[in-house]
């Protein structure tokens, strides 16, 4: 399946996940996983880009803005397929082992 991100104007190829899949995947977004982003490693690095994020916006043009935001947006875009990978690689590894 295909799926147009009007945002970015580009085509994402997104690989389909059943409904348990995505029960599963949601409730490990909503309890597990964030609850292992409380580490001072993790706060350390998302304040030092929340604040280069925030240096670099101001420093732009409003034109660059809206460039640098497409940006941003996309960067979320991919790390969100990039964590649906990995719990893809995850389930499929819990199902061999199981």
């Amino acid at each position: 399946m295909f799926l147009y991100n009007k945002n970015i104007k580009f085509l994402l190829e997104v690989s389909l996940m059943t409904p348990l899949m995505n029960l599963l995947y949601d409730y490990a977004m909503d309890t597990g996983f964030t609850a292992r982003l409380t580490t001072p490693e993790y706060r350390n690095i998302n304040n030092l880009l929340d604040r280069l994020s925030g240096d670099l916006r101001g420093s732009l043009t409003p034109d660059a803005r809206d460039t640098f935001k497409k940006y941003h947006d996309a960067l979320q875009e991919q790390r969100q397929l990039e964590l649906e990978a990995m719990f893809l690689s995850a389930f499929a590894l819990c199902r061999e082992l199981g």
